[in-house]
């Protein structure tokens, strides 16, 4: 029987308030006095002051299901399992359990409460990296992890993969310990050492169960002690909708079936695969980050806004159909999830507004720029695009690198970032004379 999102969602929060953990509220994408971090990005981000001792918790053991909105991996959005937007179920433990407690709910999690295959399951842990030398190799995760689990599926890595945070510049942070979902041979790269850390798709991240919170990273780089030792832990939906209702993607699974619905009957999905899932999944961060009270501009959080805005009208021209489909899309995504967070129903109005005034504004833009580049291509004996002609539409035009790649993309041309790139530093140079 495939287990729903909504379903998912009530077997998490029911597993950790049965576990004497108490459930929150979810925070708005908005940070509040914290000038470090941009867009909330992670569950634990709203409450970091927790973690640091500035705050009280209600509870030492906390839940919730929070909102969150990262932009770091846009660029892969469209394969199997990126988002930019995603709900974070996640629980706390703010100076009570640790690793042992925080590995055995993990696992009585995906055991027992979900009933995930767990010959499929294997974890990585924090096996120490020369880039935090201070940090010593997480030795105690991989003995706890060795009463559930084989050592073949206990894999050490180093600091990119197993050592979480902060949230921000600054703040908590820790080696973690996350688990992965074997898909199976046929979703893999078939090479014999495939694993946890091998980025071909087989092996599927579905939990972190726990970022052990014992340092403050500082400023300049240094780590000092917490007060308190506490837990972050966490999953996405989308991500346990992917592995446990089967499907072959994130796109494929109930949380996205309304969009879909709305896309197919404009598209052919089969032959429009990755424009089609960066429509659902931009369409869906507009419409959360416009209720929280984010609209699109040229700075900061408004600009991220604008560019994932940008992004989906550049795949509506590409794909040669109404504009009005983003409207569309947005409307079910407020439909599909209103139940979860009204605020989406309260700020209909405004979405809809801001979506057809940002659409008029860069129709301007997009024309201008798509006759740019025709002449850059008319000119060109290559199939890449220099740097300068790259730079010189992000200059006149104010036409985003990343949209220049999409469209040199759609005719199997490349850009050249590495020229590009020093172009642009060379005009912020000039700026600061």
């Amino acid at each position: 029987m495939r287990v729903t999102a909504n379903e998912i969602r009530k077997m998490f929060l029911g597993f950790f308030t049965q576990n004497g953990h108490k459930e929150i509220g979810n925070a708005s994408l908005v940070p509040k006095n914290d000038p470090t971090l941009l867009i909330i990005n992670s569950g634990m981000a709203p409450i970091k002051s927790f973690f640091t001792g500035e705050s009280i918790p209600p509870n030492r053991r906390l839940c919730n299901i929070q909102r969150c909105v990262r932009t770091n991996d846009i660029e892969n959005v469209g394969d199997p399992h990126h988002l930019t937007f995603f709900e974070m179920m996640g629980n706390w433990s703010i100076g009570d359990y640790f690793k042992k407690e925080s590995i055995r709910l993990s696992w009585n999690l995906i055991k027992d409460a979900f009933g995930f295959d767990i010959s499929k399951i294997s974890v990585t842990v924090f096996g120490g990296d020369e880039k935090i030398p201070n940090v010593p190799p997480d030795v105690e995760s991989m003995e706890i992890w060795s009463n559930f689990l084989p050592d073949e599926r206990i894999v050490p890595l180093g600091a990119d993969s197993n050592f979480w945070g902060p949230a921000g510049d600054t703040g908590p942070c820790g080696p973690c310990t996350e688990v992965f979902y074997d898909r199976g041979l046929e979703k893999g790269c078939g090479k014999s050492d495939c694993g946890p850390e091998c980025e071909c798709g087989r092996f599927l991240e579905i939990w972190n169960a726990g970022v052990f919170m014992q340092y403050y990273l500082h400023e300049d780089g240094s780590f000092s002690n917490l007060p308190l030792l506490s837990v972050d832990a966490g999953a996405g939906i989308e991500r346990f909708s992917f592995a446990l209702q089967e499907a072959s993607s994130i796109y494929e699974t109930d949380v996205f079936l309304p969009l879909f619905q709305v896309i197919g009957s404009k598209i052919n999905l089969n032959e429009h695969e990755r424009s089609a899932r960066i429509l659902a999944d931009h369409a869906r961060t507009t419409v959360f980050m416009i209720a929280d009270g984010i609209f699109p501009g040229k700075t900061k959080r408004e600009y991220v806004l604008r560019r994932i805005m940008r992004r989906v009208l550049l795949h509506v021209n590409l794909l040669g159909i109404d504009s009005a489909i983003f409207l569309e899309i947005a409307k079910a995504t407020t439909q599909s999830l209103a139940h979860h967070y009204p605020l989406l129903i309260k700020n209909n109005g405004l979405t809809q507004e801001i979506i057809r005034s940002e659409t008029i504004s860069f129709a301007k833009v997009l024309s201008k720029g798509l006759r740019e580049f025709d002449k850059i291509v008319f000119k060109s004996d290559s199939n890449v695009v220099s740097g300068e002609d790259a730079f010189k539409l992000h200059d006149t035009l104010g036409f985003p690198l990343e949209l220049t790649k999409e469209i040199a993309e759609s005719r199997n041309m490349s850009v050249n970032i590495s020229d590009y790139l020093t172009l642009l530093n060379e005009q912020r140079n000039k700026s600061r004379l």
